[in-house]
């Protein structure tokens, strides 16, 4: 059934009647590939022969366009003809054949006379019933054929003939003028086919899959790949129309496949050579097409590149300069031959180049190719990268780093190009991005590596934690490139001229070797840029030899003494309060880029060190939400590691491993990074938390890399095992690791509590052997490290002590730390301290408050799944039934509107404080906190201090 073509089987269907009525018609019906003009003149050859018409059918193939008569040989076989005209035609044809073709003369002669004897038997069979000639695909015709059409039009007007011939639109033909003799003919007309449009479409749809609904946006999105042409559509539905069970609201899936590009190739074949040229230019340009860049591509005329782009818009393949869908373009790509398809790609680079193109524009034909000799290439891609990376299309920057890396001739240029292909792996590749430094600290190793190189190499490994390598970048790196051999060939070196072949670079004052003291004072400066809001508070790179205070001994050992010295450290000043402003300040005006990566980590680190953990999570919320938006796998997973450390610092280990396991999710490599062993370790650490030891004994069981070790990531590796460890009781291990820690911390200047507090852990190691004095000695020094805006560090300190500590000093000390970190927001840890404040009331005698003490730690602890403690406290104080019963009520203190003095007196006594104490504290009678209390009980509509919510002890403001 032809669809929406009633208009041109009309205009058939009068011609079939005036020449069925002695007035011959000669009608061309044209239009683009594809779009119905052979099902046309199917139509119009059925109702001829139901007229009871002669058919004379004949196919036009460019395999036949030199053969002589090659046409009028298809229509004198046909079968409708009479035999003995047929044998009459075959005659005449056959004699015209045989006519010497090495005389032209004798040729025309002879012709002239076979065409006349053609006609007039021709004219006999039509005097009684009407012949009708189609011809499929005329711009195909040899010029015989062509001639004797001719001749047949021209003497033909009175007799029931009708001639139809069909011809692509736009094709090029050898021979032309046959066109301008059939217009001069009175009885000739044209019809135009034109593709379907949209309504057209769906009715296509409907017919042909009868029995799938077919919705308005389904015809659309067919129209949209198609273009309504019938024969990519037809193509689509062969694909798409066997879809089974969509339902009316549902639109078929219009992706092209395998069907479909072998309509479209079709469809670019049965064009014209010139328009099969033209859509291969097309495809190898993409967007940057332009018809004056496309006819300079194809080595066309621009009219003729022109005719060419006019017959694939009529076919529906194109619009304008571009293909209509994606999938047809890398069809066409698909079916070049390979060689020429580099050599459209290599031209096309040099054209844009030539041109003054972007780079991006560019760099899309130089990946194309196998081989790439042109000297500006390099620079193109580099350029092209960071286009890409503006765009956030870092696989593109990629690709296009490592060609330039491969095609670059410049030694020292190559190691600036693998550095930041370095950075940009990190984005979404971080095991990829560390194997490019340690190519890069093999090139140091070698002394290939230009001494100007040495600081940028040094900070790749500082962005992946990887403190040894960075230190060995910056002393070894001067070092070797200062006594390396220079490479074969001209060298220019930084601030000199080129050398001799083969010579090796004298090495000046400026390349003399350096000591630690240089590569300390390298490694300074790298962590101040790293650490703005540090200020010059860095100390100097002892001098190798430099002794190291001595760790505590393992019981019944030796002490254990850490040598060489120390790369570098970083000493947090007492204004805590100032650094943390400035890193909010640059999180709020610094966008997130590859070099601002890093400082707005550390940003966040510094919030976290400073106790600003409600400031740290919003941060890192707002960069997840950045990073995964912009698809920067790598990014979001290091975001996520450090949102769940300021889970950790809250209490919240259950979110700390959810935001792991999102960090984890978006590492698809399968090579584990230093990054991914960091975010396990956290994860480990939040499992022991919960209990789930048989999930951290997994993890912790899988292999790591050594580099793990020689990395920041380590000691946070080493802590996690050690608190996995002490969790199942095994106490030497434990001691092992996080002694472990402490000797790195010291070796790398990482020695502050805020940033490893590897005593307190030894503490509580020692504490379970028996060791009190050694941890005492370990957690006295420790709080002396410490300032007032550490109040999570010093409650933890400080309840680790007490246990330390004679039982008559205990109460104090406990409370102390319940009070620090109340302030610190860490519920986990306070929920801790409540439990041993609890034991020690208990074992006082004060039994009321120790009820009171160690059910706020319950509560706290089921709220943070920290299943061990909760374990604990029902073990300890013989409540079994806690946990079983309905759920507390919930109160909303923020209905309740509370004044602030009031939420500060709920909130200590939510934590177990006396009235009396709550008076000390706060400086005001025991008659006012009674009061504040009546107050509070009355607006939370609750009976007294038991039901008192323990959220109230942290909606207070966060210390500075």
């Amino acid at each position: 059934m032809l669809i929406a073509r009633e208009l041109e089987l009309t205009a058939l269907r009068i011609a079939v009647r005036d020449s069925a009525a002695g007035r011959a018609r000669t009608i061309f019906v044209e239009g683009p590939v594809g779009c119905g003009k052979t099902e046309l003149l199917e139509a119009l050859a059925a109702l001829s022969s139901d007229a009871g018409a002669i058919v004379l059918r004949a196919t036009g193939m460019p395999s036949e366009e030199s053969v002589p008569l090659g046409l009028v040989r298809q229509l004198v076989h046909s079968e409708a003809l009479p035999a003995e005209t047929r044998n009459w035609l075959e005659r005449v044809v056959d004699e015209e054949g045989t006519t010497g073709p090495g005389l032209p003369d004798a040729t025309a002669q002879g012709r002239g006379a076979g065409m006349q004897r053609f006609w007039a038997a021709l004219r006999t069979v039509a005097r009684d019933r009407l012949v009708v000639i189609g011809i499929d695909d005329l711009q195909h015709a040899d010029s015989a054929s062509l001639q004797y059409l001719l001749h047949i039009a021209g003497r033909s007007r009175t007799s029931r003939l009708l001639m139809v011939f069909t011809e692509a639109l736009y094709y090029r033909q050898q021979d032309t003028a046959y066109r301008t003799e059939f217009l001069r003919q009175p009885n000739f007309r044209r019809i135009r086919l034109e593709c379907l449009g949209p309504d057209a479409v769906a009715r296509f749809l409907a017919h042909h899959q009868p029995r799938l609904p077919v919705g308005e946006d389904t015809a659309e999105e067919f129209y949209a790949v198609t273009r309504g042409n019938p024969l990519l559509l037809r193509a689509l539905q062969e694909e798409r129309g066997t879809t089974a069970g969509t339902s009316s609201g549902d639109c078929l899936d219009p992706g092209p496949g395998e069907t479909f590009a072998h309509a479209v190739l079709t469809c670019l074949d049965r064009s014209g050579p010139t328009a099969a040229k033209v859509a291969e230019g097309l495809a190898v340009l993409g967007a940057t097409a332009t018809l004056d860049l496309l006819s300079r591509l194809c080595r066309l005329p621009r009219t003729t590149a022109a005719q060419g782009l006019r017959a694939l818009h009529a076919a529906g393949v194109v619009d304008e300069c571009h293909f209509q869908h994606p999938a047809v373009c890398s069809q066409v790509l698909d079916g070049m031959d390979p060689e020429h398809r580099q050599q459209l790609h290599r031209r096309a680079a040099t054209l844009l180049y030539a041109d003054g193109a972007r780079a991006s524009a560019v760099a899309p034909h130089l990946l194309a190719l196998e081989r790439i000799s042109e000297p500006w290439a390099a620079a193109v891609l580099c350029d092209a990268a960071e286009e890409a990376l503006a765009d956030d299309e870092d696989g593109v920057a990629v690709a296009c780093l490592e060609l330039a890396h491969r095609v670059c001739e410049d030694p020292g240029r190559r190691i600036e190009i693998k550095v930041r292909t370095s950075v940009v792996l990190r984005r979404n590749h971080p095991s990829a991005a560390e194997t490019a430094a340690e190519e890069l600290l093999a090139a140091v190793r070698a002394g290939q590596a230009p001494p100007r190189y040495t600081t940028a190499i040094a900070d790749l490994f500082l962005a992946h934690r990887r403190l040894e390598e960075a230190y060995e970048v910056l002393v070894r790196g001067p070092q070797a490139t200062a006594v390396a051999p220079a490479p074969a060939g001209p060298v220019r070196t930084a601030g000199a001229g080129a050398g001799a072949a083969g010579a090796a670079v004298p090495a000046g004052p400026s390349a003399a070797v350096p000591d630690r003291g240089t590569g300390g004072a390298l490694m300074t400066s790298i962590v101040e840029r790293r650490f703005p809001w540090a200020d010059g508070r860095l100390a100097a790179v002892p001098q190798q030899g430099g002794e190291l205070r001595a760790l505590p001994a393992r019981p019944g050992g030796e002490a254990l003494t850490s040598r060489g010295g120390q790369p570098w450290r970083l000493l947090l000043g007492p204004r805590r309060g100032d650094f943390a402003t400035a890193a909010e300040e640059m999180l709020q005006r610094s966008a997130l880029t590859d070099a601002t990566m890093e400082p707005l980590t550390s940003a966040i680190k510094c919030l976290l060190f400073s106790g600003k953990t409600k400031r740290a999570r919003y941060w890192c919320d707002v960069l997840l939400q950045n990073t995964a938006r912009r698809g920067a796998g790598g990014w979001y997973a290091m975001i996520a590691g450090l949102r769940a450390e300021v889970a950790l610092a809250q209490g919240n280990p259950e979110e700390a491993e959810r935001c792991i396991d999102a960090g984890l999710d978006r590492l698809t490599e399968r090579k584990r990074s230093v990054l991914a062993c960091g975010l396990i370790a956290v994860q480990v650490m939040a499992q022991t938390a919960m209990g789930k030891y048989e999930a951290g004994a997994r993890k912790l069981n899988e292999p790591v890399p050594e580099a793990v070790y020689a990395s920041a990531y380590g000691m946070t590796y080493m802590r996690a095992r050690g608190h996995y460890h002490l969790a199942t009781k095994r106490l030497d291990a434990a001691l092992d690791d996080f002694m472990a820690v402490g000797r790195t911390a010291q070796r790398w200047g990482l020695d502050q509590p805020v940033w490893v507090p590897w005593r307190s852990d030894l503490a509580e190691a020692l504490l379970g052997t028996g060791e009190c004095k050694e941890a005492e000695r370990l957690l006295l020094e420790q709080i002396s490290r410490l300032d007032d805006a550490n109040p999570r560090i010093h409650g933890i300190s400080l309840r680790l002590l007490a246990e330390a500590s004679a039982p008559g000093e205990r109460l104090g000390l406990l409370t102390r730390a319940v009070a620090q970190l109340r302030l610190s927001g860490d519920r986990l840890e306070l929920a801790r301290a409540l439990c041993d404040l609890g034991e020690t009331h208990k074992r006082l005698g004060d039994l009321a408050q120790a009820a009171m003490a160690s059910r706020r730690a319950w509560e706290l602890a089921r709220e943070c799944g920290a299943e061990p403690l909760c374990a604990r406290i029902r073990l300890e104080h013989g409540e079994a039934g806690w946990g079983t019963g309905p759920e507390k009520t919930l109160v909303d203190t923020r209905e309740a509107k509370l004044s602030d003095s009031e939420k500060r007196v709920a909130a200590l006594a939510a934590c177990g404080y006396t009235n009396r104490d709550i008076s000390s504290q706060l400086y005001i009678t025991v008659s006012t906190v009674e009061q504040h209390l009546t107050r509070v009980y009355r607006k939370l509509k609750i009976g007294g201090r038991q039901q008192l919510p323990i959220d109230l002890q942290f909606d207070l403001p966060e210390t500075a």
